[in-house]
């Protein structure tokens, strides 16, 4: 029977422990819908974008009966997982069961005739049969977008993680979870879960759709309307309200990046170091003065290089944030976020495809790398030339930045980099490619000695 998929999210607005309480309600294909309620946690680490949510959950059937509880299920949400499409793909159909995450990672929920049931599912395998597994199906070429089913057919336990094809390295933004299907990782019970069969990566899937992705599996729930509030903002405007650390990069045109961190009170700084102050602090915001009297423009706080700002505790942590910064063809960047067009607002791109910052270049590239004794720098940076947009990685010599004594950094010069162009506003980009030439950084003079780049105001 096919059935119209609908997810409605509604937020409410009043606040527990200073953030706001979310409702998310999916509509399964036969019906029925998993109502989820709860708060977001303090966030996750030291990053106002991540939080831990504990949902509490019920299941409405489509016969008008009494609603089942489910108790507590457990999702992240950060800024590429735990949009509504992501949380509610997690509740499945199968038959006349409906399943659900269970409150531990081997706990699996299951609701038929109204009555709920936590299957036990733990593989009892050990690494080396899984490692041997994984080498015969070419596992580096898979990748886990996080979503795995377990399901009683007949007198067999099956249990499946969805395996997406992709290459190692790549980037896992928000669309990698909308990457098919492929295979599944797949092991069998046949005496209610005492043994488990070895682990087999199979394109032939027992629970899965393959070909299509987690989100859009046929059996499962997807989101329409959708109302969320930017919890970060929330989070951010919480941390504001303290005493304030503040940092002033400046730029070659004497335009600043200010960056503010939340500096804890008294009692924090007790409790939590013995009264010394800390090496990081959470990045509250980050804005852009383009001249005196000019009003601010705020940038995206999100920034993958900022896990967090570094206090003065952190020794010259401080000027490597500002080296982030800089000045490229007329342009302001930090990190990968860049001034627009119209000089109105920053917009932050995400990494190009096939790159994992700051890790390995594709193999062709890293052989090549290899040949001339080069490595990739941090200080990744991106402009414009008109509409097309240039993202470059440093490159200086491998032996220089293996000279380093405790902590002093080498000063190494700049020897090439590699760089990846896009037409269309970041929507897409081309490979890495080597070259000696650059838009932004200037070969042979040292990263922290680079004129584009924006240094620490200290007066």
């Amino acid at each position: 029977m096919k059935t119209t998929l609908v997810t409605a999210m509604v937020l409410g607005l009043h606040a527990q422990s200073g953030f706001a309480q979310d409702r998310l309600e999916c509509l399964l294909p036969q019906g029925g819908r998993i109502v989820m309620e709860g708060s977001c946690e303090a966030p996750y680490s030291n990053r106002p974008e991540t939080c831990d949510t504990r949902y509490a959950t019920r299941y409405h059937g489509p016969d008008g009966a009494a609603p089942v509880d489910l108790g507590i299920t457990s999702l992240r949400r950060t800024d590429d997982s735990g949009t509504p499409a992501e949380m509610c793909a997690h509740f499945y159909v199968k038959g006349d069961t409906v399943h659900a995450p269970g409150t531990e990672p081997e706990h699996y929920r299951t609701i038929a005739k109204g009555h709920l049931a936590t299957i036990i599912a733990k593989p009892h395998y050990d690494k080396a049969v899984e490692a041997e597994a994984n080498r015969e199906s070419a596992r580096r070429a898979l990748s886990h977008p996080g979503y795995g089913r377990m399901a009683v057919q007949g007198s067999t336990w099956v249990l499946e993680q969805a395996l997406t094809r992709w290459h190692w390295g790549h980037y896992a933004d928000a669309k990698f979870y909308r990457q098919p299907v492929s295979q599944v990782s797949q092991t069998l019970s046949t005496d209610q879960g005492k043994s488990w069969s070895a682990p087999v990566i199979t394109s032939t899937s027992r629970l899965f759709t393959i070909g299509t992705s987690a989100l859009d599996q046929p059996d499962g729930a997807r989101p329409g309307a959708v109302s969320i509030a930017d919890k970060r903002l929330e989070r951010r405007a919480l941390m504001a309200q303290g005493k304030q650390l503040v940092l002033r990069c400046r730029l070659p045109d004497q335009s600043e990046f200010v960056l503010s961190g939340m500096l804890p009170n008294e009692e924090d700084l007790q409790r939590q170091s013995a009264g010394e102050l800390p090496p990081f602090v959470p990045l509250v915001s980050i804005s852009y003065v383009g001249a005196p009297g000019r009003a601010a423009i705020d940038v995206d706080g999100d920034m993958a290089m900022l896990m967090g700002l570094p206090t003065s505790a952190a020794g010259p942590m401080q000027d490597q944030v500002c080296n982030s910064a800089g000045l490229a063809n007329g342009v302001p960047y930090i990190g990968i976020t860049m001034l627009d067009q119209d000089g109105k607002r920053f917009t932050r791109f995400a990494y190009p495809d096939k790159i994992w910052f700051p890790s390995h270049p594709p193999r062709q590239l890293g052989e090549l790398l290899m040949r001339q004794d080069l490595i990739m720098g941090y200080n990744v940076a991106l402009s414009r030339r008109g509409k097309l947009i240039g993202l470059e990685y440093p490159l200086v010599s491998r032996q220089c930045a293996s000279a380093g004594r405790g902590d002093k950094a080498p000063v190494c010069p700049v020897g090439g980099v590699l760089r990846s162009e896009s037409q269309d506003n970041g929507a897409s980009w081309s490979d890495l490619a080597f070259s000696k030439a650059s838009w932004i950084f200037t070969p042979g003079k040292p990263l922290e000695q680079q004129p584009g780049r924006a240094t620490l105001k200290t007066e």
